[in-house]
């Protein structure tokens, strides 16, 4: 197979912000007497906020609304102390993949309008498509958004490359028939057994793409 584009997750791969949306949801949380663990949430990640929302109001008890109050507490919290980051070595592959003309793409599950805010300030130029929860029907673990997010680049998913650190996602692009690299950022093996390669860090996914592309 020839790969010919590379599709990345956002929130967790492009920026270091999952540790920041985990804070913001526990202080949220927090008001409502309700502690809740890290890993627990970021097994979750790849859905809508919203669907994350309504999830664990569900399973902590709360209706509707209050999970609808609880979305609204954790947003404000967000963006009360939100810093942009990115994870050491990140923007090195970014701009050795622009060098290269290889198409790249954003596939999350987060709004249009945070990830387009923080492309446009800090990665402007590296990115020809972006594909967010509110551009799909399905959002993660449906192949829904890869499958966008590869014909966006002109692309079949079969030869794309993904870049994911959670498992839904990770589900997501398998099922569109993509090839997926795992990067442990916020979770370790176990939780990542269903990509094709699980790197430590963007070293060795740099490394992982030059073998996948210049395979034979």
């Amino acid at each position: 197979m020839i790969y010919k584009g590379i599709l990345f997750d956002f929130d967790g791969v492009v920026i270091n912000s999952m540790h920041q949306h985990y804070d913001a949801w526990s202080r949220a949380f927090a008001e409502k007497g309700i502690a809740f663990e890290k890993e627990e949430f970021f097994l979750m990640e790849g859905q809508g906020v919203g669907t994350i929302a309504s999830a664990l109001g569900n399973k902590y008890g709360l209706d509707e609304q209050e999970s609808l109050e609880l979305l609204e507490i954790k947003v404000r919290h967000y963006y009360k102390s939100v810093k942009i980051e990115f994870y050491d070595f990140l923007l090195d592959l970014l701009v050795k993949l622009k060098n290269k003309k290889v198409p790249m793409a954003v596939v999350t599950g987060g709004n249009r309008e945070r990830v387009e805010k923080v492309i446009t300030k800090h990665l402007h130029g590296f990115f020809e498509a972006i594909v967010t929860i509110d551009d799909v029907k399905n959002g993660k673990p449906h192949p829904e958004p890869f499958i966008s997010g590869a014909d966006k680049l002109g692309f079949k998913p079969q030869q794309c490359i993904v870049i994911e650190n959670a498992p839904l996602g990770i589900r997501a692009a398998k099922s569109a028939g993509s090839k997926v690299i795992a990067v442990k950022t916020t979770l370790q093996n176990q939780h990542l057994s269903e990509a094709d390669y699980i790197c430590d860090d963007f070293i060795q996914v740099s490394k992982q793409i030059d073998d996948l592309v210049n395979k034979k």
